[in-house]
C-alpha cells in the first residue's frame, strides 16, 4: 500500500522551503534531484495542494543531515496509507454544491407534426416508421446524430459511424436495437476504412430529421441543438446529452492531488461553437458547472471532479459500454472512496 507524509498546515511548505534554501538549488534542480515534475514540486507540494508521497518525502530527507525520526518529530508528521487521504478528498468533492435544476425552456408539447413527411416506395416497402412524439430515446438518438452522425444536404443519405476499436459493442448492442425500435430500420453495421457504423438512404427519415425535428443537414460546423428539442423536460434533455457525449465525448481520469488517474473529467470537443453554447446552457439548467472553452477552431466543455461524475451518472448516465467500463474500472481502483448516490 502506498503511503503519504501528512504535515500540519503550513509545515510541508516550511519543510520544502528549508531544504531548497539549504541546498541552494533552483526549483528545476531540486525537482530533477528528487525525480518529480518541477510544477508538481513548486506548486502542488510546495503550496500544499496535496500531501507528499512517502518516497518523495524520503528523497527530500536524504538531502538533509537529519534522520527520518527527527524530521517526523520536528514537523509533527504522520505517515498514513494513501487510501485514507484519497478517501477524504473524495468525500470533500462529493460535498461540493451544485445549482438547482431550473429548465428555462418553455415548450412542453412533445407531439411532432409529421403531416408533411413523404415516404419513398423503398420506405414503404421496408415499413419504415417515424416517431410521433419526442421521447427520451428519440432525444438520445438525436444526440448521437449531433455527435457522430451526418445528414447529406444533397441526397436522402444518413450515416452514423464511430471508433472501430472500442465502439463496436455500443453500435451492435445498443444503437442497432434503438434504430429498430424508433424507425423499424434494420441497420447494416460494417467496418469502413477507419471507423465502424452504417449508412442508410431514406426519404422519410431525412425529411423527419430536417422538417419535424429541425436538424440541420450538410456541413456540421454551424449545427446547434434543434429548437424542437429545447423543451421543459429533464428526461428529454438528459437523453440528448447522453447520446451526444456517448458518441463524441470522453470520460477520463487525470492524475491530480499527487494521485494517479484519480480525478474525473467528462469532456467533449466539437467543431460547432453554437452546439457547445447550447449544450453548456442545458448543462447549467441541469445544475452542472460546465467549463466552456472556445478558440478559433473548436469549442470544448468539461465537467470536472467527483461531484460532477456522480451527478452525471445519476441524472444522465451512459449507454456506451466503453464509458461504462471506464467508470467501473475507476471505481474498482478507488474502492476506498465512499460512493453515495
Amino acid at each position: 500500500m502506498n503511503k503519504r507524509a501528512i504535515f500540519p498546515r503550513g509545515k510541508q511548505k516550511s519543510f520544502i522551503k528549508n531544504i531548497k534554501n539549504n541546498q541552494k538549488r533552483s526549483w528545476t534542480e531540486l525537482a530533477i534531484k528528487i525525480e518529480v515534475e518541477e510544477s508538481t514540486l513548486s506548486k502542488s507540494y510546495y503550496f500544499e495542494k496535496c500531501s507528499l508521497p512517502y518516497e518523495i518525502f524520503k528523497k527530500l530527507i536524504s538531502l538533509t543531515n537529519d534522520d527520518e525520526k527527527n524530521i517526523l518529530d520536528k514537523y509533527k508528521i504522520e505517515i498514513k496509507d494513501e487510501k485514507q487521504i484519497i478517501g477524504r478528498k473524495g468525500i470533500g468533492e462529493q460535498r461540493k454544491k451544485f445549482s438547482s435544476i431550473i429548465i428555462e425552456f418553455n415548450k412542453e408539447n412533445l407531439t411532432l407534426d409529421n403531416s408533411i413527411i413523404k415516404f419513398s416506395l423503398s420506405d414503404l416497402d421496408k415499413k419504415i416508421k417515424i416517431p410521433s412524439v419526442i421521447t427520451e430515446d428519440l432525444a438520445e438518438e438525436t444526440g448521437m446524430h449531433l455527435g457522430d452522425g451526418f445528414l447529406s444536404a444533397k441526397r436522402y443519405d444518413y450515416r452514423l459511424k464511430g471508433n472501430a476499436n472500442d465502439e463496436k459493442e455500443y453500435y451492435i448492442n445498443y444503437i442497432a436495437p434503438l434504430f429498430k425500435s424508433l424507425y423499424n430500420i434494420d441497420i447494416k453495421l460494417k467496418n469502413f476504412s477507419d471507423c465502424f457504423g452504417f449508412e442508410i438512404t431514406s426519404k422519410a427519415l431525412w425529411e423527419f430529421k430536417t422538417k419535424s425535428l429541425g436538424v440541420m443537414a450538410g456541413e456540421k460546423s454551424k449545427i446547434s441543438v434543434p429548437e424542437r428539442l429545447k423543451v421543459k423536460d429533464i428526461k428529454i434533455l438528459c437523453g440528448l446529452i447522453r447520446g451526444l457525449f456517448d458518441t463524441d465525448g470522453c470520460v477520463s481520469f487525470q492524475s491530480r492531488y499527487g494521485y494517479d488517474k484519480y480525478y474525473p473529467v467528462i469532456s467533449i470537443n466539437l467543431l460547432s461553437k453554437n452546439l457547445i453554447r447550447d449544450i453548456g446552457e442545458i448543462l447549467k439548467m441541469l445544475g452542472f458547472n460546465p467549463c466552456i472553452y472556445l478558440d478559433s477552431e473548436y469549442g470544448k466543455i468539461c465537467l470536472y471532479g467527483l461531484g460532477s461524475l456522480m451527478r452525471y451518472e445519476k441524472m444522465i448516465g451512459w449507454s456506451s459500454q466503453k464509458n461504462l467500463n471506464k467508470v467501473l474500472e475507476w471505481k474498482n481502483r478507488r474502492k476506498s472512496l465512499i460512493w453515495r448516490m
